[in-house]
């Protein structure tokens, strides 16, 4: 491997056989797909044996780091996990800070691909070469706060453990993957937790000890500490930047309240900045490996993880509650049992909805009284869902497939696209975000699209562009290929985002692309050029599109549920926008060189080198 930055292997582990392997990887693989999601999307390609089940043993489940992982670039502390989606039978993607991913780079691997099903529960155990299957069976149950503990007990106070709780082994369709104990550091998206289950995979722990090579250590040092700010650790400073970000949120109308239905949650505002005004004084900053300002998702209290957006707004406002209290708890239940938060929001909301409009009552919610409010209701049906009892084995398969079991019509309230309940921004507050999650590969998703930052200044007029529809399609576009670049590194999506870095007490404003393409050539000893980067994001989305259409994509799925583009607001800043997202579909696909039904045409398949994909797989 001539390259720095990465080990030059990935360790293979197929369950069923109880063998691991390691594989070495060629520059090549690197110049095309860069790492993270790239090396992932590439794997996952070669390696589905069952594209119509996601949950069939043969199939990869990938865990993998990028070429900065682990070094001294800011940031860098997160891995991507990736696997076809049992939640919506796609491409399936999460992202996970915290430190899990660095000690899986300096034990010496690039990434983990898991194969196969164990007989019974195991965990995998990796001490730099040293890798084990071992018996996990006295952790069944075991939550995912707890098995921290436990594991490092008998693997080494230094493990970083990553491991699912319940509802992963339940196999619930949103479940999560857990790491950092009750940091609660998720790898929560497209229900892979449910596919780690599927495998009798209950946990990873991690020991490393070895240094990731850099080409240029010195210079790397010199650029990051020219533009970077010490580490900002002050109660004071990330109590104002929380504030600011929150506040701009819920004024600019980002929050879904009741299912989506509606505008404003009277109160809700308050209590998040209230609650919020604790987290800083009475919780304690985590920082995630590499970071050094901090950002709004990072206070762990006594009992855990404390509330962040993706929380406040799916269990919050969007299910009627502005008691903190008891959106604090079911976040806690989320997170001890393994469920992705955004999308537990999303069927709970769903199913109060279908109760106050009869298409369900107690008798079919289990005695429970499944109102908007109701927060003692969110925390009994969370459990059941994670523990697949009664109606929470119905709610447990996504709001998809739990609006075809109750029927009546409730689909009107299964708020999704391509089966992935949707996070706490709303689509009508932007044409940007509303074409980003209707074309997204994993469906609707906050991530997989950000504009690059060309220069180190603050975006003027951002809202000239709010509800443009001449143009949106390439910047849609340009914005996937970019995200591509990031999640693909991997680094952190706040590292360029200026609203994160807002009220900041330096100027700091971000990363721009300048020096993500510096620190990647540093560090990698590449000599590659924005431009060269923005094909390889090219190529990875356009690879995640063709696992979904050998997976049955229907390009019908492009697009937003009926809600967001047919129901206005009626008050607030979004009182009279509905996304027109027909319009904006059609330009997307030429702008993609794509066909209108969603396929890849000849001329840009090989454009991309992928001429043998034309035939299928």
């Amino acid at each position: 491997m001539k390259y720095n930055g990465y080990s030059g292997k990935i360790l293979h582990v197929d369950l069923t056989k109880r063998s691991v392997e390691t594989r070495r990887f060629t520059e090549k693989f690197c110049e095309d797909y860069i790492g993270g999601v790239g090396f992932a999307a590439k794997i996952i390609a070669d390696g589905v044996q069952n594209w119509q089940k996601p949950l069939d043993e043969g199939n990869p489940l990938v865990f993998m780091t990028g070429p900065i992982t682990g070094t001294i670039i800011p940031w860098s502390g997160r891995h991507c996990l990736a696997g076809i989606s049992p939640l919506t039978g796609l491409w399936g993607e999460a992202y996970s800070g915290g430190t899990f991913a660095r000690e899986l780079k300096q034990a010496g691997y690039d990434g983990i691909v898991i194969t196969g099903k164990a007989d019974k529960l195991v965990y995998l155990k990796v001490r730099d070469d040293m890798v084990t299957i071992e018996d996990a069976t006295q952790f069944a149950k075991v939550d995912t706060y707890e098995i921290e503990g436990l594991l490092r007990k008998e693997c080494g106070e230094k493990a970083k453990i990553a491991a699912i709780g319940i509802a992963g082994e339940n196999l619930v369709r949103f479940a999560c993957v857990i790491n950092d104990g009750p940091a609660g550091r998720a790898a929560a998206r497209c229900g892979l937790g449910a596919v780690m289950g599927s495998k009798n995979l209950k946990a990873m722990a991690v020991i490393g000890s070895k240094d990731v090579p850099l080409f240029d250590r010195e210079r790397l040092k010199q650029s990051i500490n020219a533009i970077m700010p010490k580490i900002i650790n002050d109660p004071e400073h990330r109590l104002k930047k929380d504030k600011f970000i929150y506040s701009l949120f819920i004024d600019s109308g980002r929050n879904g309240v009741h299912n989506w239905r509606d505008a404003e949650l009277k109160g809700f505002k308050e209590a998040v900045l209230e609650e919020t005004e604790k987290h800083v004084y009475e919780g304690r900053a985590y920082h995630c490996a590499g970071c050094r300002t901090g950002c709004v998702e990072s206070h762990v209290g006594e009992e855990g993880r404390l509330l962040h957006w993706e929380a406040f707004g799916p269990l919050g406002s969007q299910c009627g509650l502005t008691d903190m209290k008891h959106v604090q708890k079911a976040f806690e239940i989320c997170n001890r049992y393994g469920i992705d938060s955004i999308s537990a929001g999303g069927v709970l909301s769903f199913a109060m909805e279908c109760f106050e409009a009869g298409l369900i009552d107690s008798k079919d919610a289990d005695g429970i009284e499944l109102r908007f409010g109701n927060g003692a209701a969110m925390h009994a049906m969370l459990e059941k869902i994670c523990k697949r009892e009664g109606f929470g084995a119905v709610l447990a398969e996504g709001v998809k497939d739990a609006a075809r079991h109750i029927g009546k019509g409730a689909e009107q309230y299964a708020i999704e696209t391509k089966g992935l309940e949707v996070p706490a921004h709303d689509p009508r507050s932007h044409n940007f975000l509303a074409l980003a999650y209707a074309t997204s590969n994993r469906g609707a998703c906050h991530c997989d699209a950000a504009e690059p930052r060309l220069e180190n200044k603050p975006i003027e007029n951002p809202q000239k562009f709010q509800f443009a529809v001449d143009g949106m399609a390439e910047k849609v576009v340009r914005g996937q290929h970019y995200a591509g670049i990031i999640n693909a590194l991997i680094i952190c999506g706040f590292s360029n985002d200026s609203s994160a870095q807002s009220s900041s007490p330096s100027d700091f404003l971000g990363l721009t692309a300048k020096e993500v393409n510096e620190w990647f050539n540093l560090a990698t000893g590449m000599d590659r050029d924005f431009e060269s980067l923005m094909v390889s994001g090219e190529k990875i989305f356009n690879l995640k599109h063709l696992i979904n259409l050998k997976c049955g994509y229907n390009p019908n799925s492009d697009t937003l549920h009926e809600r967001f583009i047919s129901l206005k607001r009626k008050s607030g800043p979004l009182a009279n926008h509905l996304p027109q997202i027909k319009t904006m579909i059609s330009d997307y696909y030429r702008v993609r060189g794509w066909e209108p039904n969603g396929k890849i045409t000849t001329g840009k398949l090989k454009e991309l080198g992928f001429e043998k994909f034309e035939a299928g797989f």
